[in-house]
């Protein structure tokens, strides 16, 4: 498996960075993780969309059956860990070998973009964009965890 996580602009807290990078390490032992900073696009959600577009079309995420794209979005899909983790691990069993969680900027994404990629909540609750980065890195540590059968996660 192999994640990829998107986010616009530079993180401003170096605990969130810390956060990140240690987590995405420990993910490093079970499957390939990396962090894509986009440059922030001024709040402009339609702007943050097509540069996301673009970026994913380089990277040639669009289109293929072996990769999934996911907005992180406050009305997204509510999940528990272990749900979350048996979701990841019924795509990888279909053959998806790459998962993509796009972060957005503060003012989130415009319905033409909801619409494409399907739409994943973290929580009721609404955090900050940077830290969400931290969360969602942490629960795809967690899901890796559950679907190893280790005992990071505790019920």
């Amino acid at each position: 498996m192999k994640f990829t996580l998107i986010a616009f602009g530079r993180s401003k807290f170096p605990f969130v960075e810390k956060g990140v990078a240690h987590y995405l390490e420990n993910i490093g032992h079970m499957a390939e993780a990396e962090l894509v900073e986009l440059k922030d696009q001024d709040s402009d959600p339609k702007k943050e969309s097509e540069h996301l577009l673009d970026a994913l079309k380089k990277r040639k995420f669009l289109d293929d059956g072996k990769v999934r794209v996911f907005l992180l979005d406050e009305k997204g899909k509510l999940q528990g860990s272990r749900e979350f983790a048996a979701s990841l691990g019924a795509l990888r069993d279909q053959g998806v070998q790459r998962f993509v969680f796009v972060i957005g900027g503060a003012y989130g994404f415009p319905d033409e973009v909801k619409t494409r990629f399907p739409l994943l909540s973290l929580s009721k609750l609404t955090f900050p964009h940077d830290l969400a980065r931290v969360v969602l890195a942490e629960q795809l540590y967690r899901a890796l965890h559950i679907l190893a059968g280790g005992k990071y996660h505790h019920d």
